[in-house]
């Protein structure tokens, strides 16, 4: 009875255990046994060490929980889209390369004309009625008042003149903006051509690609250098499953089929990353190369031909650093002289610490030699 009223008191505590006959089988005996302890323990008599490491392994668990969760996205299978426009338009969305399409340079020149000979048109009858005032001795030339009470029919063309010029007007600025659309790149249009070849999305004579003179791209020209081409080249020569792997997200390869489309698409984000490898080494190489060149042949006494190779080293190193900004970056021409002319300076800089330092070793181990 006894024992049974410390269990029941013990437990209230949060504190358990078993119970165990001893060997002669007569006494019970009750072991104390704390519920869970480790769940229970207060954080602040853990030691320190201990909680840290609770800690680091907790934030673990929440990092492998929250990478293994899948994010739902709805993307547009150019595969499941209905033939035709449908499908048409969802492979021009599934990358920013194949947004090509025509930006009817001969109907704008057209327009254009039409909208120009009408203005002038118009211009031809109030030089008329100008004429007419003019030879009635009238004063609707002197005062615009005078002028709309006299000859309401010139009040009703300089409306008239109004809404053709604001026409005309709005169709040169729509058409000096698609002036400035670049041509896409020989590979995205070709991309986009060889999809009509094989798939046949439209009928003939609505499949806009053939105009090859008449397309532009949304895409902005400069967005991307010589070096993304040329590493989105070498992707699709070395087209395998590591490569879509390494260098596709999972939409990506969801969105087309490269077998039935003969389309391929590469994550941009993944090959910037490589691009910015490439760029990172190359400016390194240029900054470390020319200053181990120059360092080492200056060192030896300064002759002319010395001087002749320093100064080869200085003009390639600077024009190598030339080419790599124009093909590697999307620098703009006075963005390139500048950085190429900065790059100079500091070699410059360089070389004339370095001949200072030999001129005052030199004088030094001379002046040592005479004492």
């Amino acid at each position: 009875m006894a024992s049974t009223t410390i269990t029941e008191d013990l437990m209230e505590k949060g504190i358990t255990g078993e119970e165990t006959v001893d060997g002669m089988g007569d006494e019970v005996v009750w072991v104390p046994q704390r519920l869970d302890a480790t769940d229970t323990a207060p954080q602040d008599k853990m030691p320190r060490s201990r909680r840290r490491a609770q800690n680091y392994a907790n934030k673990a668990a929440h990092w492998i929980q929250h990478s293994k969760q899948t994010v739902r996205t709805d993307v547009h299978l150019v595969d499941k889209c209905l033939k035709g426009y449908p499908r048409l338009a969802a492979l021009l969305d599934c990358d920013e390369n194949f947004m090509v399409y025509r930006r009817f340079g001969y109907l704008q020149a057209r327009l254009l004309l039409y909208k120009q000979d009408v203005l002038r048109e118009l211009e031809d009858d109030l030089d008329r009625m100008d004429e007419s005032d003019e030879y009635h001795k009238t004063n609707a030339l002197r005062s615009r008042e005078d002028g709309d009470i006299e000859n309401p029919d010139k009040k009703k063309l300089f409306g008239e003149i109004e809404g053709k010029f604001k026409e005309y007007a709005d169709l040169l600025i729509v058409s000096r903006e698609l002036a400035g659309f670049t041509r896409p790149p020989a590979r995205d249009y070709f991309s986009v051509k060889n999809y009509f070849d094989s798939q046949g999305p439209i009928c003939n004579p609505e499949s806009y690609i053939y105009r090859k003179e008449d397309i532009v791209t949304l895409k902005p020209g400069r967005e991307n250098a010589w070096i993304d081409a040329f590493i989105e080249k070498i992707l699709h020569k070395l087209s395998s499953p590591l490569i879509r792997y390494m260098f596709c997200t999972p939409d990506l390869r969801d969105k087309v089929d490269p077998v039935k489309t003969k389309i391929q698409l590469y994550s941009r984000d993944r090959i910037n990353h490589v691009v910015g490898f490439i760029i990172m080494i190359t400016i390194l190489a240029l900054l470390i190369i020319p200053v181990y060149v120059l360092l080492h042949v200056g060192q030896g006494a300064r002759t002319p031909s010395m001087t002749l190779i320093m100064i080869m080293v200085l003009l390639l190193s600077t024009l190598i650093f030339s080419v790599v900004l124009t093909k590697f970056t999307s620098a703009k021409r006075h963005e390139t002289l500048g950085a190429a002319a900065t790059y100079c300076a500091v070699l410059v800089v360089f070389l004339g610490n370095l001949g200072n330092s030999s001129s005052g070793s030199s004088s030094g181990s001379s002046n040592g030699t005479s004492t």
